[in-house]
């Protein structure tokens, strides 16, 4: 998993989140319910594809390539557009 501002490449843990892999590799990660249902870590999925959890997003949202970093699980190299943090 890739995070395009910092070109940062981090391995997630198999049942792991992206939010926790960032945030275990020392990175400032916005979040707060780490549950899906608040939306602070909404960040968009450049390239690959996640499993994502139960979440707050819109259908539009969804369609735009957003995704929350906090339940969502990468099924192969990802990269990610952080959130405005």
């Amino acid at each position: 998993m890739t995070y395009s501002r910092n070109h940062r490449t981090l391995q997630v843990d198999a049942d792991g989140t992206i939010l926790q892999a960032g945030l275990d590799a020392g990175l400032r990660l916005a979040f707060s319910c780490q549950a899906g249902g608040c939306g602070t870590c909404k960040s968009r999925l450049l390239s690959g594809e996640v499993e994502m959890g139960r979440n707050c997003l819109t259908e539009q949202e969804r369609a735009e390539g957003h995704i929350l970093l906090c339940v969502s699980r990468p099924r192969g190299p990802v990269v990610i557009e952080e959130g405005g943090w």
